[in-house]
């Protein structure tokens, strides 16, 4: 029997945001739990051009400009909160046991761990740190304390920093690691105790609205000691500064758009930056990875979450997997330098 409430919210949202997001909010609103293989080859199996071109025109660009906009109006606090201010222990279904890191890993062939390839992605970015042990390290938008810990446990004696907006991530961090971490953000509230030697943000420029990437490149230079560096990973558009694909996203990240990354490039440079190091890395192979532990989890996470949001998860990650599989966004590990 169709649900007729679920049925008239599909055709709302079909009209107004697109096949892709009516899709995704239809089967998040399934009353039942997501079967793991079927949904994932349900987002990811090769789709018809018909439904490709559905899903990058759909809704219409005035309507989708529309509706982005009205998101970003939202406090950055508001769009965080709902994304990770779940249950800590919700993600520890999913994320690697020893660090918790929430970002993109780097899997160097098809028999490793997540967690040796969470460890691969942190040596790259200690390697791009560039540290000898002394600096004074601030993370933007540190998660669970991932890459503290691990620098910490690389043994840097250096002053380590971390900003979040998530009050679970503050609260874990307090009681599990005991690192200096404040609820901050990074993005309108001043850097305290600068300048730094190093600046890292690890998946937390997505979360940057569109006006404000000039402002933050520039406050992040400003903040650096002469010579210090910025070291980012993020993943940004591949092309245009509109992505139908923004509109679904707002279902796993409300009030968060991309931007191209030439905007990235240009507004670190305009700062006063030089960029040193650029490289593109797969973000496929950990939504995946993510994705087996979750469905694995199934009992857990709905127990501690509910179903709806175990079905939000088990839809945002095969989402993710295609967005990234359709080129519209890649993901960049960048170096720049302040002059």
């Amino acid at each position: 029997m169709i649900d007729s409430k679920r049925f008239t919210l599909f055709v709302r949202d079909l009209a107004f945001r697109g096949s892709l997001y009516a899709i995704a909010n239809y089967r998040i609103h399934s009353p039942i739990s997501l079967e793991a293989e079927e949904n994932w080859r349900f987002w990811t199996d090769k789709q018809s051009f018909y439904a490709k071109w559905l899903a990058r025109n759909t809704p219409p660009k005035s309507i989708g400009q529309q509706y982005l906009d009205f998101m970003l109006g939202q406090d950055h606090s508001q769009g965080i909160e709902s994304h990770y201010d779940i249950s800590n222990d919700f993600y520890s279904l999913f994320l690697d046991t020893k660090y918790r890191f929430y970002t993109c890993a780097e899997f160097n062939n098809d028999e490793q761990t997540l967690e040796e390839a969470q460890e691969n992605k942190a040596n790259y970015l200690l390697k791009l740190l560039n540290l000898n042990g002394n600096e004074k390290v601030l993370d933007l938008g540190c998660g669970w304390g991932a890459m503290l810990k691990f620098l910490r446990d690389s043994g840097h004696q250096g002053e380590l920093t971390g900003f979040t907006l998530s009050k679970e991530q503050l609260g874990y961090i307090q009681e599990e690691l005991n690192f200096n971490v404040f609820l901050v953000d990074f993005i309108t509230e001043p850097f305290e105790d600068a300048p730094y030697d190093r600046i890292i943000s690890i998946g937390s420029l997505e979360h940057v609205k569109p006006q404000e990437i000039k402002h933050i490149h520039q406050k992040i230079y400003d903040s650096l000691a002469p010579g210090g560096l910025a070291v980012h990973q993020f993943f940004s558009l591949t092309k245009e500064s509109y992505s139908a694909f923004m509109v679904p996203m707002q279902l796993f990240f409300p009030g968060s758009v991309l931007v191209p990354h030439a905007v990235h490039t240009e507004a670190a440079q305009n700062a006063g930056f030089k960029i040193i190091h650029d490289s593109i890395h797969d973000y496929k192979p950990t939504l995946r990875a993510w994705y087996e532990r979750l469905a694995k989890n199934k009992d857990k996470a709905i127990d501690l979450v509910g179903l709806e949001i175990f079905n939000r998860y088990m839809t945002f990650f095969p989402v993710a997997w295609l967005f990234f599989k359709w080129g519209e966004s890649n993901l960049h590990r960048m170096v720049m330098k302040k002059r």
